[in-house]
């Protein structure tokens, strides 16, 4: 250490070159410099904030897409359900088209819907149920006749619900029923 104070006291210039040296460094610091082939190319503190704000513009964008993607996912999701709701609605209209044998108790009351198609298996053992705010009775389409309220209904007769108002069938005892079309049971 004692060697190294004796030669910048001998030599001041030296000195004062080192620290300017040292000064012009940290100067330049910012500075960065990157080889391309044979020129050589300066990036100073403006031109990266600039590629700074362009990746922070491209990030926004990614993440804008993503969004969008996303709210895609959520409309598909979307369309998704209201498709198998729809398949649903599908699969009760096609069951709805072809006539299935039910029991219908003894003692309950089978209403049908707007053009609900009905056969009774059993005689003697079903009546004709139309509600007081009913017009008409049940159409028998093989007679051509109309089945007043509480009226036996004839065995192996297509009967018709013509309108939603309240029209059907009481079982006096078990019967068997063929039907096509919607119902409620009572």
């Amino acid at each position: 250490m004692k060697t190294l104070m004796k030669k910048i006291q001998k030599n001041p210039i030296m000195v004062a070159a080192v620290l300017f040296c040292a000064i012009s460094l940290v100067q330049f610091a910012p500075v960065v410099k990157a080889e391309t082939g044979s020129d050589t190319t300066i990036y100073d503190s403006t031109y990266i904030d600039k590629m700074e704000i362009e990746i922070k513009s491209l990030i926004q964008t990614s993440k804008d897409e993503l969004k969008k993607q996303i709210n895609a996912i959520n409309t598909n999701s979307e369309l998704e359900k209201k498709l198998a709701e729809t398949q649903n609605e599908l699969t009760k209209l096609k069951e709805s088209m072809v006539f299935k044998i039910i029991k219908l108790p003894a003692g309950k009351t089978l209403i049908g819907d707007a053009s609900t198609e009905i056969i009774v298996r059993n005689k003697n053992k079903v009546t004709a149920y139309v509600s007081a705010t009913a017009t008409g009775g049940i159409s028998n389409l093989i007679s051509g006749t109309d089945i007043p309220n509480g009226a036996i209904i004839p065995d192996n007769q297509l009967l018709l619900i013509p309108k939603a108002d309240g029209r059907g069938i009481t079982a006096k005892a078990d019967a068997d029923i063929m039907i096509k079309g919607t119902y409620t049971i009572r």
